[in-house]
């Protein structure tokens, strides 16, 4: 039988934005890349934590961090976010001493809303449309959609 969870396994750090002061977070690690993050926390600097930051781009240190339990994919969600502010996040190693490892970054992002672009020039309403956006009664009976004969 097919493992279908295996085959969802990738490199991947994405951001969905919920609304304008939440973002969703997801992560998940090929099985390569968690033996490759556990090698490095055990032997490398097993001091160190993963942990996942959102930064400001206005400013130099991050704005919200959190430390990950494990190296299986995951989420979170970062509230409170800046709508005018732009952000980025990385996933790294933090050590105890404030110092960090960065093993990914995300593109920069804004959680503005979408605009529709409004029609240039004056709106023009059919003649048989009311104002009110209201379709006027039809004067006609309708005929009928079903024959008997």
């Amino acid at each position: 039988m097919l493992d279908l969870a295996h085959v969802y396994h990738q490199n991947a750090l994405i951001c969905l934005p919920q609304d304008l002061h939440t973002l969703y977070v997801y992560w998940d690690f090929t099985p390569a890349r968690i033996r490759t993050l556990a090698d490095f926390f055990h032997h490398v600097r097993p001091e160190m934590v993963l942990t996942l930051r959102l930064c400001r781009q206005d400013c130099s240190l991050p704005e919200q961090q959190l430390t990950l339990e494990s190296l299986e994919p995951g989420w979170r969600c970062f509230t409170n976010l800046d709508d005018r502010a732009a952000y980025h996040l990385e996933l790294g190693a933090r050590g105890p001493e404030g110092e960090f490892v960065l093993f990914s970054r995300t593109r920069v992002f804004q959680n503005r809303p979408a605009r529709a672009e409004e029609p240039a020039g004056e709106l023009q309403l059919p003649r048989d449309l009311n104002p009110d956006w209201t379709i006027p009664p039809d004067s006609r009976q309708p005929g009928s959609n079903f024959s008997w004969s």
